[in-house]
């Protein structure tokens, strides 16, 4: 567990953030390339990279102040801090869409062609933003007995809520969930027929994976929405399901509507 890697004066490099700009540095190489192999612009890209994360990361921060009111009661400017507490994915996704489609019409580039473009960098970015999560400590699993499981240190969040206690990798669970997501949309994404069912793959593949590894994380009672022992279903599981069901809806309706041009 390393939450800061070093500090020079007043300049602090911790991991999480590291790895969050590794991920969008590797994703916007990955969508240039494949942008130049599609005819779209360039410099709008990287535009559209740069609106993506902002508008990714204050949703995805958004929504963890507004799920967890009791860390910043009497403190609300706290929920400015990006490096302090936490993010959530889904909110990142909820605000980053809307705002991305915004700049698609303003931009003029073509809707399914450029979201297929972003399907493997969001893929590689969730994988290392989690690997982020591990170094961080946050984001952690339940007690397990399995031979994997780790120990985080004293003074941890982890170790506030379980002590010693070996604990699942969840964190790595989905940084696996992200690299096999990338794996499966460089394989199978070259040979969909359709424009936009590459992103729709993505979303579906990866919302089922993370709804699977959300079973070995720790989650606060709150966002808890039924249980069975250590067995529990929450709000991010729903969410996760929802887009997988979406995403699926999409992907046939975009392979139909390519069969009915095409014949």
């Amino acid at each position: 567990m390393y939450p800061e890697l070093f500090q020079i004066g007043p300049l602090h490099l911790r991991s999480y953030g590291l790895m969050l700009a590794l991920g969008f540095l590797l994703g916007l190489a990955l969508a240039l390339r494949e942008g130049a192999r599609r005819g779209l612009n360039p410099d709008k890209l990287i535009d559209l990279s740069l609106v993506l994360l902002v508008s990714g990361v204050a949703g995805a921060r958004l929504l963890y102040v507004v799920g967890h009111p009791g860390e910043f009661q009497g403190r609300w400017h706290e929920g400015l801090y990006v490096w302090h507490g936490g993010l959530t994915l889904w909110g990142g996704f909820l605000v980053a869409v809307p705002v991305g489609l915004w700049f698609l019409h303003r931009a003029r580039l073509p809707m399914w062609e450029t979201a297929d473009v972003f399907a493997a960098p969001v893929a590689i970015g969730a994988a290392l933003g989690r690997f982020g999560c591990y170094l961080n400590g946050c984001c952690y699993g339940v007690p397990t007995a399995l031979p994997w499981g780790i120990r985080f240190p004293a003074g941890s969040l982890p170790f506030a809520q379980f002590g010693g206690e070996a604990l699942h990798p969840s964190q790595l669970y989905n940084v696996l969930a992200g690299l096999v997501t990338f794996a499966g949309v460089a394989i199978a994404g070259a040979r969909l027929p359709a424009p936009g069912q590459r992103w729709w793959l993505m979303l579906g593949l990866y919302s089922l994976l993370r709804a699977a590894v959300d079973l070995s994380r720790y989650y606060e009672p709150a966002a808890i929405w039924a249980q069975w022992g250590r067995l529990a279903i929450t709000e991010s599981q729903v969410t996760g399901v929802g887009f997988a069901l979406v995403s699926l809806g999409f992907f046939l309706a975009l392979g139909r509507r390519r069969g009915a041009v095409a014949a």
